[in-house]
């Protein structure tokens, strides 16, 4: 070690010497010799690889700025472009790793896609271009996700092994790195394929390098990790000490003052907390302890690995508390995982997973021992990270499996604390945060400027743009993705569509930094929530574990809480598993029995003084935002229908209901007054319903303001065309949700699929209601069940303020029925005012759901009238 490390010493001197000389060379060439760029690309190099030995940001810096004077001063076409275009890669690259800049693996990405698309099949480099954009597809897939990163990782890197020839220099280095992306696939997919050649790539880059080369110790570390994959997954006991003797020899051949000797360190202490947990030796704990807390100490502040570090040490301490219950350790967990959460640099699931700690722990200390002073400053942490988190950068599929696996269930549980707290404002704006993000972030693509236009006009013209920009890319990703045949042509536009993003968060900042704007776009505080409420009573429902509470916001945007002792996460969680399996007889009259008895009942009754104040000459409403499990129960119908209709009882005797799957989807554009223009949109099956609704549209004498499109007529582009000029629409037919691509669900018309993305895409000016007659247009993914991905809130987002769906599959005899109903009363309610009134749709379906539910009892029966449901105002 002792020689390893001169040796090491006399590499670094040799470096200095190197670099004083390059740049003084550099200095006084001029831009036309022929070799300045020759000088340029050296320099950079050397500077790369001080960088690397040492960590300091200038020298990475100044490679970079060296090596685009190169390219710059380089004729297209001659052999030095590929030399350019390959170290700007690298760089970039390195830089990334350090300070995690996404424009940094981007640009990464694009230098290398360039090199490799202009290096020719037989270009002696073309493996090293090949390896190159494999190990950046690869980073950027460790920091966004993207599945479609690692797999053209794999497909670089196995190219470029193919193409390296054997004993050549480069073969471990190559082998090393397609170790690295197998272990990535298997670590998100776990095929034991994958596993095994990744640990059998690693053994091969190790047994291929002798003692004493600078890669080594990387190859032992990168060993080590595979082992400890597949002992996490298969705990082989064989496999978890190989990981800690492969990650020992990388530290023992590391100097102390070398940049990756915290990765090693990290690694080391997360074998040993693994071999803990299946051995229960407290020695493993104290020497992850030890390996954590020195893999903290070597990394230098502003480093992007520095919160997970962080976060592993406050694992390795925390898991040591519960082997020996000593304070200390709970105390020292406590003060890392804080340190993690509220760091300015790392990725963001990084710092949101060690906030998700921070508040466990406490949480844990709370049973333990008295705390005080910490208030909510963990829950504020964890919700300030879910915009970084759900990125407008990322693709949708990708933003919807980060909110399925990362933030769902701890939202639920920070509103929780907040309840508990008595920070009942708070508690509705967290839910707010935490809730129909993916439709939030599509309505503040589309947020009015009128304002900022006033005080900054050119400013607001680059915003809107850029929003537009960002707003097509949002709502085309998924569909331009699946079609595109061309790499670089993808990526040219995922690239585009993330500095479009970038440069929007710039353009926030800015915007915030003026008078009179500093909450610009920020999330909605409870003043203005309530005034999205417009003077309804809404009902928020969230529960978590052991506690189920509704808070009521009151006309006078005070709120009251109530707390349902009987109503649990898991008692909730087994009501849908026997309602998904049930085939009993009553099985739905047992189910909305439950709702009543257990939820719905004891809110009419708290605020029953309140819905008479409220109803005058007509009933009050409710609006329903659930949560978590409760979205899927039918909360609007809620009632107990025994087999004499004279006992019935029900939430329609006291309220007509509607949902919303946020606060601010309440808000709307003001109404146009007058007769509706209508669009009906039949399929064949349908034709006796809208045949229904036209003779209702002449009995009120509104059949001119009424367009068919019937059979051959139905097509997407007449659809299209025709919603534009018209102000409501029915549609009868069949929808499919899709999912994880939200923007796919679609309706089937004659030639095709009108999709949402199509609807959004053109601009519906005067929308006001929109009836889906087709089955499970309001039911949404039970993974997803915050996110509303359904679509009822789709037409919702698409600006339609007003949609009737259905929660469950309708009997096709029966819609017919209800639709005249509906439009009998939404009609004469209009003649009566002379359409001087805005149209009530919710009040429309309450009162034509209700000869069904007079009509007996029985699932047969009830599956008439309880699928159809509001959404909006």
């Amino acid at each position: 070690m002792r020689h390893f490390q001169k040796s090491f010493n006399m590499l670094c001197e040799a470096i200095d010497c190197a670099i004083d000389s390059q740049l003084h060379i550099v200095q006084i060439t001029h831009d036309g010799h022929p070799y300045k760029t020759m000088y340029l690309g050296c320099l950079g190099t050397s500077l790369q690889r001080r960088f690397e030995r040492f960590g300091e940001m200038d020298d990475i810096d100044r490679a970079i700025k060296f090596q685009l004077e190169a390219f710059d001063l380089t004729l297209d076409g001659h052999p030095e472009k590929l030399i350019c275009l390959s170290n700007l890669g690298n760089f970039c690259l390195t830089r990334f790793k350090r300070i995690g800049e996404l424009a940094d693996i981007d640009k990464a990405i694009g230098f290398q896609l360039e090199a490799v698309d202009i290096a020719p099949d037989d270009h002696l480099d073309k493996p090293m271009y090949l390896s190159n954009l494999g190990n950046s597809f690869l980073a950027r897939f460790q920091r966004l996700g993207e599945m479609v990163d690692v797999e053209k990782a794999i497909k670089a890197h196995r190219s470029a092994v193919q193409l390296t020839p054997n004993g050549h220099p480069s073969e471990p280095v190559r082998f090393s790195n397609l170790g690295n992306s197998h272990l990535a696939w298997f670590q998100h997919f776990g095929e034991m394929k994958d596993i095994e050649r990744a640990i059998e790539a690693h053994l091969r880059a190790v047994e291929l390098t002798p003692y004493g080369h600078p890669d080594k110790p990387m190859y032992f570390g990168n060993l080590g990790n595979s082992h400890l994959a597949r002992f996490q997954s298969h705990g082989e006991m064989s496999d978890i000490d190989k990981a800690v003797d492969s990650q020992l020899n990388a530290i023992r051949l590391t100097p102390d003052d070398h940049p990756d000797k915290p990765m090693y360190l990290d690694n080391l202490g997360n074998s040993h907390l693994a071999r803990f947990q299946h051995l229960g030796e407290v020695d493993d704990t104290d020497k992850a302890i030890e390996a954590h807390l020195s893999a903290v100490e070597l990394t230098p502040n502003g480093h992007s690995n520095k919160p997970i570090r962080l976060s592993n040490l406050g694992t390795s301490y925390l898991t040591r508390f519960e082997c020996l219950g000593e304070m200390k350790d709970i105390d020292a967990g406590i003060i890392v995982f804080e340190l993690s959460a509220t760091s300015l640099e790392g990725p963001p699931v990084d710092k949101f997973r060690a906030a998700r700690k921070w508040i466990s722990t406490l949480r844990l200390k709370e049973k333990t021992a008295s705390i005080h002073g910490q208030g909510l400053q963990p829950q504020h942490t964890l919700i300030s990270l879910i915009p970084d988190l759900v990125w407008l950068g990322t693709p949708v599929h990708q933003s919807l499996q980060t909110i399925q696996d990362v933030i769902a269930s701890s939202i639920h549980e920070v509103v929780s604390d907040a309840i508990r707290a008595q920070e009942l404002e708070l508690a509705v704006e967290w839910m707010e945060r935490g809730r129909s993000i993916i439709w939030s972030q599509l309505r503040r693509l589309r947020s009015p400027l009128v304002d900022l236009q006033d005080s900054c006009p050119s400013l607001a013209q680059e915003f809107q743009d850029v929003q537009r920009r960002i707003e097509m890319s949002f709502l085309c990703h998924e569909m331009q993705d699946k079609g595109e045949s061309e790499l670089s042509s993808l990526e040219h536009q995922r690239q585009n569509h993330r500095r479009d993003t970038q440069r929007r968060d710039e353009l926030l900042a800015e915007i915030r930094s003026k008078h009179g704007f500093e909450r610009f776009l920020m999330p909605e505080t409870f003043s203005v929530l309530s005034k999205a409420c417009q003077g309804h009573l809404v009902v928020l429902l969230t529960v978590f574990e052991e506690h189920c509470d509704a808070l009521i916001i009151l006309p006078s945007s005070s709120i009251t809480h109530l707390s349902f002792t009987e109503v649990t996460q898991g008692e909730i969680n087994r009501l849908h598993a026997w309602w998904d399996s049930s085939d009993k007889d009553d099985s739905l009259a047992y189910l909305l029995s439950y709702v009543w008895t257990k939820i719905v009942q004891p809110i009419i009754e708290e605020i029953e003084s309140v819905l008479w104040h409220l109803a005058n000459d007509n009933v009050a409403r409710i609006i329903w935002c659930p949560s978590g499990p409760l979205s899927f129960l039918p909360l609007h119908a809620a009632g107990n229908y025994g087999r004499d209709p004279q006992d019935h009882i029900g939430i329609s005797d006291f309220a007509v209901s509607s949902y919303t799957p946020s606060l601010m989807a309440l808000l709307s554009t003001p109404v146009q007054l007058g007769p509706p223009s209508m669009l009906l949109v039949p399929l064949p099956g349908a034709i006796p319903e809208a045949e229904n609704i036209m003779q209702k549209a002449a009995l009120n004498n509104i059949q001119p303001y009424i367009h068919h499109l019937s059979r051959s007529q139905a097509t997407v582009s007449a659809v299209i065309k025709h919603l534009k000029s018209h102000s409501w629409v029915h549609l009868a037919c069949h929808g499919v949700d899709k999912y994880p691509d939200p923007m796919e669900s679609s309706f089937h018309l004659h030639d095709g699929c009108l999709t949402l993305a199509m609807l959004m895409q053109n601009s519906i000016r005067n929308a006001q209601f929109a009836f889906l007659s087709a089955c499970q247009t309001a039911t949404g993914e039970r993974t997803l069940s915050d996110e509303s991905m359904h679509l009822t809130s789709g037409m919702l987002a698409a600006g339609f303020p007003s949609v009737v769906g259905t929660m469950w599959s309708i009997q096709d005899t029966t819609t017919p029925e209800v639709a005249e109903a509906f439009y009998a009363v939404l009609f004469e309610e209009g003649q009566k005012s002379e359409w001087k009134m805005k149209p009530e749709p919710a009040y429309a379906l309450h009162f034509a759901l209700r000869s069904l539910r007079a009509q007996g009892t029985g699932d047969r029966q009830l599956m008439k009238w309880v699928p159809f449901v509001h959404y909006g105002i």
